[in-house]
């Protein structure tokens, strides 16, 4: 089993990649919505900063050459008169290496993911997963994740 630790910097143009085959898979479901493929670099100062943040991490599953997935994770603390006070992880995004899907690696990164959150005062950890991703609501059901509310969106028409 590859192993899994923090990401470093040395890991970033591995992520880059990785974020990219995610987005291609995103954007062929949800066009309107996620951006059509780029060189990988183009998000390269958005996975920069969940590596070098105070408030988030990102986690790599590695073999002794290759960085096989990743799992970005944020703490959150949301405090107004309608909730109930709370710090919560976040998972960002997850993606692993299509030719090492379904053997543990996404299991192994969101326990990561929870430990660390953990570790930090979170109560409970929390993701967004898109409908048309079938496999990836699968993995988190098994791992214990519930629906707990639908984000729901209407497309408008522009006015002429």
């Amino acid at each position: 089993m590859p192993a899994v630790r923090e990401a470093t910097a040395a890991d970033l143009d591995a992520i880059c990649a990785l974020g990219a085959t995610v987005n291609a898979i995103h954007h062929e479901a949800w066009p309107h919505v996620f951006a059509p493929a780029a060189p990988a670099h183009r998000d390269r100062a958005h996975w920069a900063r969940f590596i070098a943040s105070g408030h988030a991490t990102t986690f790599v599953a590695v073999d002794a050459r290759d960085v096989l997935g990743y799992a970005v994770v944020g703490l959150v603390e949301e405090s107004h008169g309608l909730l109930q006070p709370l710090r919560f992880g976040r998972i960002g995004s997850i993606g692993i290496a299509p030719s090492h899907q379904r053997l543990g690696l996404g299991r192994a990164l969101m326990h990561a993911a929870e430990t660390w959150a953990q570790a930090r005062g979170a109560g409970e950890i929390r993701l967004e997963v898109w409908t048309f991703n079938v496999a990836a609501i699968a993995l988190y059901a098994e791992l214990g994740y519930a629906v707990r509310s639908h984000n729901m969106a209407k497309l408008l028409m522009p006015s002429a």
